[in-house]
């Protein structure tokens, strides 16, 4: 079944994903480090670091137009190099390092939390956080990505003010002198800053879901770095302005910046940074979580790590596993509550990624020189070189600055080799659960050359089944008729947070009734089933409907109150603006033959063209019609006989006619115990309070005893919003 994301994400909410990302750790959580490692020249090391940054993230840039996909570094040096040990590495180093890192961001939540509520210990809050993360997420509660927006653009509005009125209270003497560790202290304190630029490469991950990212995504990217090392060493060389280095030192405070903060605005201002701290360290650890999870998912789904990281519970809808995991990874780094080591540990992981992101980018270009790109990193080859050199630069430097932290990358990475050469070919044959060789997924069937296709958007299991069957019976007895069944997965505005990613996460693998019964239809010629998942089920399905060849769309009713309650509306904006004939069809049973079509026909423009629907319905089924009219009048009825029996005439199966007066409603109720459909035509502007050839389309529904079929023709000129707008007000004054 072909599976795809909706692409729903603009400029800014890239640029917040990833400015969110990069903002928190540096000054929030390593400030102190950072002073103590490079004196005043920490402001230095933090614009090297960003320097540095942009050489790989350049790369990011033009491998996203390569393979503009989800999955971010680990997909790229997977399909450079092939599913082979070097896109393990890569994958297992990018699994980790984004675990480790929560670690910096609950201790520093926990040190936010103290300074304000004293009476709590930091570790205990660092923890409390850890807990209500790893339960926040097994439970899939949905969280708000505009919320996301609103945190990030009022964390950048704090820094701002805190560098503007920062500056008046900056003394230059206590920039002296600017590197007291020398360049070796620089180059050291960048190497473990230089992890906090990471968040740059998340945007790519949600590739998939970015409008245009082969342009929206490389301009995020650059514009993203450049924010983040204007306001990084703005408030690094501003902080260690306000007060001498030493006094920022985590031997003498484990609230640098806010000691800085107080000093220029008083109490107001150390607890306003502190609040902007436990926004930045949440907001951080979320989307570290969301990458880390979303990085052993993927290398499970590649088969290089067992299935149980890619399980979903069928209650929470949640990969409880690789959740636990993580949370297990976070509270060992929390419980080591070393900040320099556990930094250098997790940049050495960053670094090795992103310097294969680079060997990534050269082998496509090798690979792929005629491959068009949206864009080209400038200078190549001399700039993704100069990427690899810096990483590799920067990884001897914190390999000989901080030896016991080498030896733990070194052995976690070893770890990973072991596994992937003994471990993982042994389970290959393991059982269900702890193989991790996938269940065969159902292939996409190749589209032909077929016409008038049948799109059916299905979301409602009780009526799936009777949606599809009527699809599938009119595609059988038209031999150029495709069914596209069409299954909308909602999930929230922005993937910001792990609890996010587990909607998305449910969206593409939960097994629920209706993705069952739509891979039970994928072997069948006329049926091409597509899952979407999107912020926007309404735009999902008419991306659906605009790419198929004349379509008719066919939706379910689902009950009583149509415009308030069905399908959340959707289903009365697929009526006003899809360009194609749509449907509203209420099914009395899940399979139905239908034999007999009631068809009441007031020989106008929607019901002629309505008579097209019907006609292909019926030759479909063999079904004979009825052409029903109610008059005002009784003796109407013999003129409107002949004028049907002319209508009656073009029809392909046996065709009745009934002429009567009185209530239309009531007429049609009445006779519809003795048909199997009713089909009848509505105006553009049907819906719960409008008519529809002379009655309301819901008392027919409720009150029919058959199924009934709700068409509304697309008319290219009378669809039109302002043509619309005309009738609508004209009728409107004629009524009055």
């Amino acid at each position: 079944m072909k599976q795809k994301l909706d692409r729903t994400l603009g400029m800014y909410s890239a640029l917040m994903i990833s400015i969110g990302t990069m903002i928190g750790s540096a000054i929030f959580v390593l400030a102190g480090t950072s002073y103590a490692t490079a004196g005043p020249g920490a402001s230095l090391a933090i614009f090297l670091a960003g320097i540095a940054a942009v050489f790989t993230g350049l790369s990011f840039a033009e491998l996203v137009t390569v393979i503009p996909r989800a999955g971010g570094g680990y997909v790229y040096v997977k399909e450079a190099t092939g599913n082979n040990i070097v896109g393990f590495i890569c994958g297992w180093g990018f699994w980790l390092g984004y675990a480790m890192s929560c670690g910096l961001f609950a201790l520093g939540f926990g040190n936010f939390i103290n300074y304000i509520f004293p009476v709590v210990p930091q570790m205990a809050a660092a923890y409390l956080l850890v807990v209500y993360v790893m339960f926040t997420n097994i439970r899939g509660t949905k969280s708000s990505g505009a919320l996301q927006n609103v945190i990030t653009t009022l964390l950048v509005a704090l820094l701002a003010l805190y560098v503007v009125i920062g500056i008046f209270h900056v003394d230059m003497e206590n920039q002296r002198p600017f590197t007291p560790q020398g360049m070796a202290g620089v180059f050291n304190a960048m190497g473990f800053l230089y992890m906090t630029y990471i968040g740059y490469g998340l945007i790519t991950t949600a590739s998939e879901e970015v409008i245009e990212p082969e342009k929206t995504i490389p301009k995020a990217i650059l514009i993203s770095i450049a924010a983040v090392i204007v306001i990084k060493t703005s408030v690094f060389f501003i902080g260690c302005g306000i007060l001498p280095w030493q006094e920022l030192v985590p031997e003498k405070t484990s609230t640098p910046m806010i000691d800085t903060a107080v000093h220029i605005g008083g109490a107001a201002g150390g607890y306003l940074f502190a609040f902007a701290g436990i926004l930045a360290t949440l907001s951080s650890i979320n989307t570290a979580v969301m990458a880390s999870s979303r990085t052993s998912f993927a290398m499970a789904r590649d088969q290089r790590l067992p299935s149980l990281f890619k399980a979903i519970n069928r209650t929470t809808k949640t990969p409880v596993f690789s959740i636990v995991v993580s949370s297990i990874i976070v509270f060992i780094a929390v419980s080591i509550r070393d900040l320099e080591h556990i930094s250098t540990v997790t940049s050495i992981f960053s670094l090795t990624g992103y310097s294969l992101v680079n060997v990534a980018l050269i082998i496509f270009r090798k690979k792929q020189p005629q491959l068009e790109r949206k864009f080209r990193v400038p200078l190549f080859p001399l700039t993704p070189l100069l990427g690899i050199g810096l990483n590799l630069f920067l990884i001897v430097s914190l390999a000989i600055s901080d030896r016991p932290a080498l030896i733990i990358a070194v052995s976690v990475i070893g770890l990973g080799v072991l596994y992937y050469y003994l471990v993982m070919p042994r389970l290959k044959y393991a059982s269900k659960g702890i193989s991790i060789v996938d269940v065969p997924e159902i292939k996409e069937h190749k589209k032909d050359n077929r016409k008038n296709e049948i799109v059916i958007p299905v979301s409602n299991p009780h009526t799936a089944a009777g949606l599809l069957n009527f699809g599938r019976t009119i595609a059988l007895a038209e031999e150029s008729t495709t069914v596209v069944p069409v299954k909308v997965n909602v999930f929230p505005d922005n993937l910001l947070t792990i609890a996010d990613y587990d909607v998305m996460m449910q969206s593409m693998g939960a097994q629920d009734k209706v993705v069952q019964m739509l891979k039970e239809y994928e072997s069948e010629s006329c049926m091409r089933p597509v899952l979407i998942n999107s912020r926007d089920a309404f735009h999902a399905i008419m991306s659906v409907v605009k790419k198929e060849k004349n379509p008719l769309v066919i939706m379910g009713w689902h009950g009583s109150g149509l415009a308030k309650y069905m399908h959340g509306n959707i289903t009365y904006q697929m009526l006003q603006e899809a360009p194609a004939d749509v449907g509203v069809l209420r099914m009395m049973g899940e399979s139905q033959a239908f034999q007999k079509i009631l068809f009441p026909y007031g020989g106008g423009r929607y019901s002629r063209m309505t008579a097209k629907v019907v006609n292909r319905i019926a030759n479909a089924y063999g079904a004979q019609i009825t052409l029903l009219n109610v008059v005002d009048h009784e003796e109407d009825v013999e003129s409107t006989k002949a004028y049907l029996d002319k209508s009656a005439a073009k029809f392909d199966r046996p065709t009745e006619i009934m002429v009567c007066s009185g209530s239309l409603i009531e007429r049609v109720v009445e006779h519809s115990d003795a048909y199997d459909l009713i089909i009848m035509g509505a105006s553009l502007d049907w819906g719960i309070q409008e008519v529809v050839t002379g009655f309301r389309t819901d008392k027919i529904m409720e009150q029919a005893k058959c199924s009934v079929l709700i068409i509304k023709s697309y008319d290219i000129f009378l669809q039109r919003t302002k043509v619309r707008g005309l009738l609508h007000r004209t009728r409107k004054a004629i009524h009055q």
